[in-house]
C-alpha cells in the first residue's frame, strides 16, 4: 500500500515519455495533450475550467495555452459574459490530430492493461478516479 504514490509517479513519467516520443512529429507535448483531451470532450472550455479539472495553477495553464496557440492548435476568444475569462477552441490542426491521439491513448491503455482482465482494468480505473478525487479534497481542505 505504501508504494501507490511511487507507482502513480512511474506511470505518469512513462506516459509522458511515451507521448513525447509518439507525438514528436506533430509537435504536441504531453502537457498540451492534457488540455487537448479536455477540448476533444468539450470544445470552448475556459482556461479556468481546464486548470481546475487537472489541478494545474492558472498561470501554468495560461503559459501552456499560449504555446498551443502559437503552434496553431487552439485559439482563444473572450468569454461572452466575463471579459477577463478566455474560452479555448480547437483549430483544424488540433481536430485533425484527434484520431492519431485517440489511437495512441488506446494503444497505451491496452499495453499497460494487457495482463489484466477487463474487470481488473475497470476496477483499477475506478479506484484511480476515486483516489484522484480524494486527493483533490485533501488539498482543498488545506487551502
Amino acid at each position: 500500500m505504501d508504494k501507490i504514490g511511487t507507482c502513480i509517479t512511474v506511470l505518469m513519467r512513462q506516459l509522458n515519455l511515451f507521448f513525447k516520443h509518439e507525438l514528436s512529429e506533430v509537435e504536441i507535448t504531453a502537457s498540451e495533450l492534457m488540455y487537448l483531451s479536455q477540448l476533444y470532450e468539450k470544445d470552448g472550455l475556459t482556461q479556468e475550467e481546464m486548470a481546475a479539472a487537472i489541478t494545474v495553477d492558472k498561470a501554468a495553464t495560461t503559459r501552456t495555452i499560449q504555446g498551443m496557440e502559437k503552434k496553431g492548435l487552439v485559439r482563444r476568444k473572450a468569454h461572452e459574459s466575463n471579459y477577463r475569462a478566455k474560452r479555448v477552441y480547437l483549430t483544424d490542426k488540433a481536430k485533425n490530430a484527434e484520431a492519431q491521439i485517440r489511437k495512441l491513448q488506446k494503444r497505451w491503455t491496452n499495453f499497460i492493461t494487457q495482463d489484466m482482465t477487463t474487470e481488473e482494468a475497470e476496477s483499477v480505473s475506478s479506484s484511480l478516479k476515486k483516489m484522484a478525487q480524494r486527493a483533490k479534497e485533501i488539498n482543498q481542505q488545506e487551502n
